[in-house]
């Protein structure tokens, strides 16, 4: 007996020196670290940041054991970095035992307090996040230090991803992942250091180590969260051979299950004869038809009821969940004899989705390919109808998948540049001996601007309708008197392709012209509206990402008073462009005018051609958006003749 217990303890004590966690800890006597003149001067920074991944094959057992230690050391300089800092937050996603759980503060004096751990308190569903555990750091002040360490063990699960940028600056970043025998996988996103091979208590391994790395910032054109470093790995058990291709085959098999009926639902039939009776039989129109009325009677549900994925329960209840809705489409536009092509992505201001390293995580948005018409059906939009990509997609990877389960990799992206664009002209005229302006002007938008526009007047509260009026006649006019305003083609059904979405309004305005002596000031540039800017005072981090490439073209003929004339013309010639290294205008920003008697004809051409720019193009870019916003500036001045 006494035999056996010596083995039990040598095989536990093999085990315990092989999992690295065990050994790790933090400094005995913590010291405040030495941080440059600019890093004092931050709010807050990560001296130290280290997240480790070990997996182990237990010496008892089949499942796979996952431990992940998370160690941090931040130095906090004002109120707003121990606000970043000092609640910590843990989520008990997947964890089955919290090893341990500890924490510090260290004084600019050197006082050293520890966590209480009966201060350890868990809070169910955060947010709709699930359940944590959470602590508040005692004994933190101005230019103290926090230490937080802690180890989880947690669920085994062959992939994960973890964000490494935050919103603060972190000095040193090392990210270990160790997995001794199995085979492990990783890959670093955003950054320009890769993994190095390293060993850990003898067991293999590999360890990324990142300095210096800024803080992640909102920007406006910009995907910051998608462009935030991160690492994904892989790890599978003892002897699996597995390949990225083998990983997609069989995602792509279980996810669109159902979605190729060999035979369609009897009720589905009756649904599509009702649906397409006496119209067209182009894909487009029978597709866009398809979509109008799934949008219109179905609801997709979240929750894990598996019915909601059984297409005799979906047609029966009208709800589905977001797998269940594809087999509706799928049925609807089988029996319509459409071709079709379902397709798996996620929405690029998350995730930018690698077609080379399989992550599950990236699965997350579903579409529907419809060839024959070069568009898209995006079934968990209801402000959306079969269209080009919607924004939130365009410019990322997809599967697209046919009828045979043969998959493909794809970059989603827009097949009509001219798809969006905006077209106004305008009649200014001056009324009641120079009291007001008078605008009359008719506007028509096109694609994702006459998608969205229908959207809004259609499924948004009558208050917000109300209020939308006010884009829609001219924003930025404070004393705006609408005098008329009428909408045409707002109606969701459109089977005309790219029909424009009209405006037609009259409006009038004191504010627009400014006395002068005998003279007045026309503040002409105001007539186009509130225009976006680009003035970052701080240097660049996010390559640019435009919702959608687009153009504007404006007319705007103002009529002068025959007793007047005017000056300050020059303030409507505004050109703006970037170009590529062909010369060829990427995007551009050009106002001119001509004058013919008491005619004042101004045009604007305002172009994006391309929806991605790289970040050495940001000045150029920026020159142009910003000229819209200095032509909204501009005035002219009228003077009386001699």
């Amino acid at each position: 007996m006494r035999a056996v217990i010596v083995i039990l303890l040598c095989l536990c004590t093999t085990q315990a020196f092989s999992q690295f966690y065990k050994d790790y800890d933090w400094a005995k006597k913590p010291k405040l670290h030495k941080l440059s003149d600019k890093e004092a001067n931050e709010s807050s920074i990560a001296i130290m940041e280290k997240y480790m991944v070990e997996y182990v094959v237990p010496k008892f057992g089949n499942e796979l054991q996952k431990f992940e230690t998370t160690h941090t050391i931040a130095r906090v300089h004002d109120e707003k970095g121990i606000k970043t800092h000092n609640t910590v937050y843990i989520s008990m996603y997947d964890v089955i035992n919290i090893v341990d759980i500890k924490a510090r503060t260290i004084t600019p004096d050197g006082k050293v307090t520890l966590l209480n751990k009966d201060n350890i308190k868990e809070v169910k569903n955060v947010e709709e996040y699930g359940d944590f555990k959470i602590f508040a750091i005692e004994g933190a002040e101005k230019d103290s230090e926090i230490e937080v360490l802690y180890t989880l063990e947690k669920e085994y699960s062959a992939f994960g991803r973890e964000t490494l940028q935050k919103s603060y600056p972190i000095k040193k970043l090392e990210y270990d992942f160790i997995y001794g025998k199995l085979p492990g996988r990783t890959k670093v996103y955003n950054a320009f250091t890769d993994f190095d091979n390293r060993t850990y208590n003898k067991r293999e391994g590999k360890q990324l180590v990142l300095e210096d790395i800024v803080p992640m910032i909102e920007e406006e054109y910009a995907t910051p969260d998608s462009n935030k470093i991160y690492v994904a790995f892989q790890c599978f058990g003892p002897g699996t051979q597995v390949t990225d291709d083998m990983l997609w085959s069989n995602v792509v098999t279980n996810i669109t299950e159902g979605m190729f009926p060999e035979k369609v639902n009897p009720e589905i039939t009756k649904i599509v004869a009702g649906i397409l009776k006496d119209q067209k039989t182009d894909a487009y129109t029978k597709a866009y038809l398809i979509d109008d009325y799934v949008k219109k009677n179905y609801t997709i549900v979240k929750n894990n009821n598996s019915q909601l994925s059984e297409i005799d329960y979906i047609i029966k209840n009208k709800s589905a969940s977001d797998l269940g809705i594809i087999k509706v489409y799928s049925h609807l536009l089988e029996a319509a004899k459409v071709e079709y092509m379902p397709v798996i992505t996620s929405d690029v201001y998350e995730h930018k989705f690698d077609s080379e390293f399989f992550n599950p995580t990236a699965l997350r948005e579903f579409l529907i390919y419809i060839p024959e018409a070069y568009n898209y059906i995006t079934p968990n939009r209801v402000d959306y109808r079969l269209s080009e990509i919607p924004p939130n997609i365009l410019g990322n990877t997809g599967i697209f998948v046919n009828n045979k389960k043969q998959f493909s990799f794809y970059k989603i992206l827009q097949k009509d540049q001219d798809y969006s664009r905006v077209v106004r002209n305008m009649n200014i005229s001056f009324e009641d001996e120079m009291e007001y302006v008078k605008i009359n002007q008719n506007q028509e938008y096109y694609g994702h601007w006459a998608m969205n526009n229908r959207a809004y007047l259609n499924l948004a509260p009558e208050q917000a309708v109300k209020e939308f009026e006010d884009y829609l006649t001219g924003s930025g006019i404070e004393d705006k008197v609408v005098k008329k305003y009428e909408t045409a083609n707002k109606e969701m059904l459109q089977l005309e392709y790219n029909k424009p979405f009209l405006v037609s309004s009259t409006i009038t305005s004191e504010s627009l012209l400014e006395e002068a002596g005998e003279s007045y000031i026309f503040q002409v540039g105001k007539v186009i509206g509130t225009q976006s800017e680009l003035y970052q005072e701080t240097e660049r981090i996010n390559p640019i990402q435009m919702q959608y490439p687009n153009r504007y073209n404006y007319e705007i003929v103002v009529t002068i008073p025959s007793d007047y004339e005017i000056e300050g013309l020059e303030s409507l010639i505004i050109k703006k462009e970037l170009l590529d290294e062909e010369g060829n205008q990427k995007c551009k920003f050009e106002s001119n005018y001509k004058l013919d008697g008491n005619k004042l004809t101004i045009t604007i051409e305002e172009f994006y051609k391309e929806f991605e720019y790289e970040i050495t193009e940001y000045e150029g870019f920026r020159e142009v958006i910003n000229a819209a916003s200095d032509f909204n500036k501009a005035a002219i001045l009228m003077n009386p003749k001699e």
